[in-house]
C-alpha cells in the first residue's frame, strides 16, 4: 500500500505515533507492585512477638510470665532519603523515556531523509526518460533511412534499459523505505514538511542531552542508595511489654514500654562507604567525561559537514545558469542533426545529473540539520 505525505501530519505526530507502537520495547516497572503501603513506610523490617514464662520451683516462689511486642522504625534521615529515591525512581524512568524518543527521532529522519533523497533522484531518472523516449523512436527512423549511425540507436537504447533498471531500484527503495516506516509509527501518511530549523542556542548546551541527563540520574540514584546503608538509617527499636506476677496469695500485671534510639557518633559513612562513594564518584565523573566528548565531537562533525554542504551548494547554484544555457544549446544541435550526436546525448544526460545534484546537494543540506539537532540530543 502507497504511503504519501499528509499536509496536516507533523513531524512530532510521526514521533508520537512511533511512541505508541514501539511502547512495548520500553521496559515499564510495575511500581505498584512494590510500592510501601502506610505502615511499611514506618517500619523497618517485620514485628515480632516474644514470650516467656518462669516457674518458680519454691513452694512460695515467684511465677512470671511475659509478652513481648517488639517492632523498629525507620529513622527520619532513612524516610528523607526513601522519599529522595522515590523522585528519582520518577526521574529515572523519564530520562529513559526521553533516550527512547531520541532514539525513535534518529530513525524517523533517517528515513523521511532517505526517502526524501531516493524520490528526487528518480524525478532525475524521469527527466532521463522523457529526453531518452522523445530520441527512440526519431533515431531509428533515421539510422533506418541511413541518416544516422546505426550505433547512435543503439546507444539510446542501451540508455533506457539501463534505466529501466536503475527504475527498479530505486522503487524498491522507496517501497522499502515506506514499509520501514510503517513497521515504526504504524502510518500510511508522511509528514508534508520534514525540515527543521536550526537554532544555535538549542543545539548549545550537550549537559541537556538525554543521555548526559541518564547518566547523572543513575549517580544521583546510586549516590542515595549508599547514603540508605549509612549508620544514619539504624532504625528506632521500640518494645511493648505486658508481664503477669503471681505468687501465693499476691498477684499483679505490669505494661511497660521501652524505646531504644540511636546515638550518631562520628561520619555519616564509614571508611568503606567513603571508599565506595569515592569510587562511585570518580567512575561517574570518567564516564560523564568520555560521553561528553563523544557528544561534542559528533556534534561539532555535523556542523563542520553542514558548513561545507551550504558551500558547495552555493557554488552548484552559482552554475546552474550555465547548465540551463548547455542545455539549450545542446537541444539546438541536437535537433539540427549536427554532428557528433553522441556528445550532444551524453552532455543532456550529464547535465540532468548535474541538476539533479543540485537539489540533491540541497535535500543533504537539510537533512545535515536534523543530523545535528540529533546529535544534540533534540528529539522531534
Amino acid at each position: 500500500m502507497p504511503t504519501h505525505a499528509q499536509p496536516n501530519l507533523s513531524l512530532h505526530d510521526s514521533l508520537q505515533a512511533a511512541i505508541e507502537k514501539q511502547s512495548n520495547l520500553l521496559i515499564k516497572p510495575n511500581i505498584e507492585q512494590v510500592k510501601e503501603s502506610g505502615l511499611s513506610t514506618w517500619l523497618d523490617g517485620s514485628p515480632s512477638v516474644s514470650f516467656m514464662h518462669l516457674e518458680s520451683r519454691d513452694e512460695l516462689g515467684t511465677n512470671e510470665s511475659e509478652i513481648t511486642f517488639s517492632f523498629d522504625i525507620k529513622s527520619p534521615f532513612l524516610r528523607d532519603i526513601e522519599k529522595k529515591l522515590d523522585s528519582k525512581v520518577d526521574k529515572l524512568q523519564s530520562t529513559a523515556k526521553q533516550q527512547f524518543a531520541l532514539i525513535l527521532s534518529g530513525r524517523l529522519r533517517s528515513i523521511l531523509w532517505e526517502l526524501s533523497i531516493q524520490k528526487a533522484s528518480l524525478e532525475a531518472l524521469n527527466r532521463k526518460q522523457t529526453l531518452l523516449s522523445s530520441l527512440t523512436t526519431q533515431f531509428e527512423e533515421m539510422a533506418a533511412a541511413q541518416a544516422i549511425p546505426q550505433y547512435l540507436a543503439l546507444i539510446v537504447q542501451a540508455e533506457m534499459n539501463q534505466l529501466s533498471i536503475s527504475f527498479m531500484e530505486y522503487q524498491r527503495n522507496i517501497s522499502s523505505l515506506q514499509e520501514q516506516y510503517f513497521a515504526l509509527t504504524g502510518l500510511r501518511v508522511l509528514p508534508n514538511q520534514i525540515s527543521e530549523s536550526l537554532e544555535g542556542e538549542e543545539i548549545a548546551e550537550i549537559a541537556n542531552h538525554p543521555d548526559v541527563r541518564a547518566l547523572d540520574a543513575e549517580f544521583e540514584n546510586a549516590y542515595e542508595m549508599l547514603l540508605g546503608s549509612s549508620k544514619r538509617t539504624t532504625p528506632w527499636s521500640i518494645q511493648l511489654t505486658g508481664k503477669h506476677v503471681s505468687t501465693p496469695g499476691f498477684s499483679e500485671n505490669q505494661l511497660g514500654v521501652g524505646v531504644e534510639v540511636p546515638i550518631g557518633i562520628g561520619e555519616t559513612l564509614s571508611s568503606l562507604q567513603k571508599s565506595e562513594y569515592a569510587k562511585l564518584t570518580i567512575d561517574h565523573e570518567i564516564a560523564r567525561k568520555k560521553l561528553y566528548l563523544q557528544l561534542t565531537e559528533n556534534k561539532a562533525s555535523r556542523v563542520r559537514e553542514y558548513t561545507f554542504l551550504q558551500e558547495k551548494q552555493r557554488l552548484l547554484d552559482k552554475g546552474l545558469s550555465t547548465l540551463h544555457a548547455l542545455n539549450k544549446v545542446m537541444d539546438e544541435l541536437r535537433e539540427a542533426n549536427a554532428p557528433n550526436q553522441e556528445f550532444f546525448i551524453r552532455t543532456l544526460l550529464n547535465n540532468i545529473d548535474a541538476q539533479s545534484n543540485v537539489e540533491l546537494n540541497r535535500l543533504y543540506t537539510q537533512r545535515q540539520v536534523a543530523l545535528i539537532k540529533q546529535a544534540a540530543g533534540i528529539t522531534l
